[in-house]
């Protein structure tokens, strides 16, 4: 059975989508394990570099855990495209090359971040965001089951929110790097977050809405505020005034209480009023449907019987 409700072809055949994708899955995988976590090329692991390029928004380390789910998730969509039923199924289709090419960046992050070449891996890092962005918005807009979503739309769209994330902590990154003073460090870090809120609200204002993004985006933000309060990290006792590490610490709470009560609202808000009024639309829709059928079923029995 076809999850997506809308297959493209019959044909059970690969296609280069297929073939594209596992390989772009394979080539992942080898350069983000490979190379930024085991340092197989001799250069410092992420985790090394995260700490060495500390920010005052960089996420608490387990908030970084997520990238299994990503992978797990991410390893299942591949094996899925390959059933028969779905090789040429609407969502491959709808995926396009956005998963393949974003691989190429995401190896280009790897590998400039792993050399500390930080512009060209803030420009990589955005490539990245800009290709999930396309890639959720297309399987965001074809029908399809619950099902659907979590085996199509639910990979990229978890990834798409981390990365979201994951861009605001590298544009301040890329600021320590060029060795930026605490107030303009603070002032990247400012704007980071509003625009990640921005984002966040903007994504829930979508329809139909995808959930996942701005739930990830909270994720990362009890990352930030984790690392912020209990003992944060020297590096930031270091560079920042404890008044100042604290009011980012109030200001990532109330970024976090924001999108959790629009994530409540918007989740009200559908279950109360869009969905309701979806299967309005549908059944009247149906019944026009059907009212319509039944309208040609008459007029060719009055025409069989006057022929006659």
């Amino acid at each position: 059975m076809d999850t997506t409700n809308a297959s493209t072809s019959t044909s059970t055949s690969l296609n280069k989508f297929n073939w594209l994708n596992l390989l772009a899955y394979a080539v992942n995988v080898f350069v983000t394990f490979g190379i930024g976590i085991f340092g197989i090329t001799g250069q410092p692991s992420n985790s090394e570099l995260s700490a060495k390029y500390q920010t005052i928004v960089t996420p608490f380390g387990l908030s970084f855990s997520i990238w299994g789910v990503v992978f797990i998730w991410q390893a299942i969509w591949i094996v899925w495209q390959f059933l028969p039923s779905q090789r040429n199924s609407e969502g491959v289709f709808k995926a396009w090359y956005y998963y393949p090419i974003m691989t190429v960046f995401q190896a280009g992050w790897t590998i400039s971040f792993s050399y500390e070449i930080m512009w060209l891996a803030l420009i990589c890092m955005y490539c990245i965001l800009i290709t999930l962005v396309c890639a959720s918005m297309s399987l965001q807009r074809y029908s399809k089951n619950w099902k659907g979503y979590l085996l199509w739309q639910g990979p990229f769209s978890i990834q798409t929110g981390w990365i979201m994330a994951a861009a605001a902590v590298n544009t301040n990154v890329c600021a320590v790097s060029y060795n930026a003073n605490a107030t303009t460090q603070l002032i990247v870090a400012s704007l980071s977050l509003v625009v990640l809120l921005t984002t966040a609200f903007t994504w829930l204002c979508s329809y139909p809405v995808d959930f996942a993004i701005p739930i990830v985006i909270v994720w990362a933000l009890i990352g930030v505020w984790l690392g912020l309060g209990g003992q944060p990290k020297q590096t930031n006792l270091d560079e920042f005034t404890t008044r100042q590490i604290i009011g980012v610490e109030y200001g990532v709470l109330a970024g976090f209480c924001l999108v959790s009560f629009g994530i409540i609202v918007k989740v009200l808000y559908v279950l109360l009023e869009q969905r309701p009024e979806a299967l309005k639309n549908k059944n009247t829709q149906e019944e026009e449907e059907e009212h319509e059928q039944r309208g040609t079923s008459e007029l060719e029995l009055v025409s069989e019987s006057e022929s006659c």
